[in-house]
């Protein structure tokens, strides 16, 4: 294209998980909560005066940054940065602490945005692959760069990497860190205190999990007030509109009934995993609101995949290095499990599903 970025030529953007264009599709490829919010995020919105949405709204979030540093345990404000989405926060780091040439580092195999973000502003990645059980290795703790993106919990793997390992990792790397706490609150542990302990550490999270917020586009950046300081330069004027700071700050003060959802979702966790363990799959220890699923027998996974999207359920397959054998599917209700279950017992050994009840 001969008005684009030269750069651009060998950047290959990020791909989401399929959106259904059809109804009745049981959707467990995008890690969406399957409860709805909060009923007072609801009532938030619905309360939004017409009069106000002719004007702007705070373009620093103030009271949604507020009642996050409240609940975090951070003085106020000035601690936390909104962003658009933890999509946008993500390439706010980028912009922010990464010239471009400098080396951007993150575990392999993880969210690929990371990739994408670098490459669009020039600057190097370094994927250094994880061990055969998902975790760090040395290599990976030893690799130099201005920027590292560490997911905890780790995606698409699901697994956690251990906190004290991640602590000494952050003290010792010469740069600033990244923990990508997305899926944190279907995890045992969080980092959220390292930011008033490290001053190279940025924590993140995103209202699009565990708040069931994922249309609202929200997310958090916790790190110590000069990190924010810089963060503020780089981003958009207004980045979160009025209803989204709406939306987030009701999530937040109802903290309760997330934390419900989650339970929820981590016990269908557990039935998911031992379920998919006597089918023959291999589960590593979930952290997140999904499972990964590896698979090295007939039929393969991606014709796996396949056959369960010809029966309206979607799952996750990514053809890349060490994930061609896998499955990543997200925790769904109870009945969403009952029936993808149903589908593998089918596809993997030729037995029908039983009728449903009448």
């Amino acid at each position: 294209m001969k008005y684009g970025r030269s750069i651009l030529a060998g950047v290959e953007g990020y791909v989401p998980g399929e959106q259904p264009r059809s109804s009745g599709v049981i959707k467990l490829n995008t890690n969406e909560n399957p409860y709805p919010p909060s009923p007072h995020v609801l009532d938030a919105l619905w309360s939004l005066a017409s009069e106000n949405v002719r004007k702007y709204p705070d373009p620093v979030s103030r009271l949604l940054r507020q009642a996050c540093a409240d609940r975090y345990g951070y003085p106020g404000p000035e601690w936390l940065i909104a962003g658009n989405g933890m999509d946008e926060l993500l390439a706010l780091a980028v912009r922010t602490f990464v010239d471009p040439g400098d080396t951007v580092l993150s575990p392999y195999p993880t969210y690929t945005l990371y990739d994408t973000l670098s490459a669009l502003h020039g600057a190097r990645f370094v994927g250094v692959d994880l061990d055969e059980t998902f975790q760090l290795t040395p290599a990976f703790c030893e690799t130099k760069a201005k920027l590292c993106f560490l997911p905890r919990p780790n995606a698409p793997t699901g697994v956690a990497a251990p906190r004290a390992e991640v602590e000494r990792f952050c003290r010792a790397f010469d740069g600033v860190v990244v923990i990508d706490e997305a899926y944190v609150e279907f995890a045992d542990d969080t980092c959220m205190d390292f930011p008033r302990l490290l001053d190279n550490v940025i924590v993140m999270r995103t209202f699009s999990k565990s708040f069931s917020l994922a249309g609202m586009r929200l997310g958090i950046a916790v790190a110590q007030p000069a990190i924010i300081e810089e963060f503020m330069k780089c981003k958009d004027s207004y980045n979160i509109n009025m209803a989204t700071q709406a939306a987030g700050l009701a999530a937040m003060q109802d903290y309760d009934y997330m934390l419900g959802n989650v339970a929820k979702i981590r016990a269908t966790r557990a039935r998911l995993t031992r379920a998919l363990t006597d089918y023959g799959f291999d589960v590593p220890r979930s952290q997140t609101n999904f499972v990964l699923a590896q698979w090295n027998r007939e039929p393969s996974a991606k014709a796996i995949f396949e056959a369960l999207k010809e029966q309206s359920i979607f799952v996750r397959y990514f053809a890349a290095r060490r994930l061609e054998d896998c499955l990543r599917i997200t925790v769904g209700t109870e009945s969403e499990v009952d029936a993808l279950l149903d589908a593998l017992r089918e596809i993997i050994y030729g037995v029908e599903r039983a009728p449903a009840a009448e």
